[in-house]
């Protein structure tokens, strides 16, 4: 998901689609995916079979009979799995209900920025009140298993601690990094939908690529509507730069 451009980049994944290119959803894919492994998986149970009924050796037998045992399982899993995915209309629907999920996790993130020059002046511990009403906004989104530790500022940059404007105000606190959600665009067969997240350098010279800072990453479950399995890390140029944090 993340794009092969961006310097310093250790990506979890590979770059997302455009959103103009959702028309073929990730159902879709998987669909035939699981679809032609299940027709390789007959075509090649009608061969043993044919093989088996036009003789061969006594001993061959039992052999055969384990192989066409693991065939036919092959072929019932995957026809399960092409019955557990959703539909397209589901697919389309839970693209979007991802893509706006992780946009607003994205801004919430955006808006722990403008704690970096107190917890910079604190050395490095991040004022529990201060923090409350943004974890209180990322709750609805992430699931009851979630680590509320995981709702915690994902990545904050030392160089914004010497940002004098906007201080105290996330809609216009000058940040020199940015959390960006990346469109996801394949749904699993067990309906939920990888989507990840990138903090991008935003004080960039003319001409210069944005560098990659953090990523974070989790599965948005399309029934439930919640975020779980939160994974994050930074990249070496982010670690660099990033601000030490000691406490949350």
């Amino acid at each position: 998901m993340t794009p092969s451009s961006v310097s310093g980049l250790e990506p979890p994944n590979e770059e997302a689609d455009a959103p103009d290119q959702m028309g073929t959803t990730g159902d879709m894919r998987t669909g035939t995916v699981v679809a032609a492994v299940s027709m390789g998986v007959g075509a090649l149970l009608c061969f043993v079979l044919a093989a088996g009924f036009a003789g061969g050796r006594p001993g061959d037998s039992a052999q055969m009979s384990q192989e066409l045992f693991a065939l036919q399982e092959r072929i019932r899993v995957a026809e399960a799995k092409t019955v557990a995915l959703p539909g397209a209309e589901d697919a389309d629907r839970g693209l979007v209900a991802a893509l706006s999920a992780s946009g607003q996790v994205a801004k919430l993130q955006n808006d722990y920025r403008y704690l970096t020059p107190h917890v910079a002046a604190s050395g490095g511990d991040v004022d529990f009140d201060a923090s409350l009403s943004g974890r209180r906004n990322l709750v609805p989104y992430f699931a009851p298993s979630v680590d509320q530790a995981r709702l915690a500022p994902w990545y904050l940059l030392a160089g914004d601690k010497d940002v004098a404007s906007g201080i105290g105000t996330p809609m216009s606190f000058d940040s020199g990094f940015e959390w960006v959600a990346q469109v996801p665009y394949a749904i699993t067969d067990d309906s939920s939908v990888e989507v990840t997240w990138l903090a991008l350098e935003t004080r960039t010279g003319q001409g210069e690529t944005p560098a990659l800072l953090a990523w974070a990453s989790a599965h948005y479950d399309m029934h439930r509507r919640t975020f779980s399995g939160v994974t994050t890390g930074t990249t070496a140029t982010g670690e660099a730069l990033r601000l030490e944090v000691t406490g949350s």
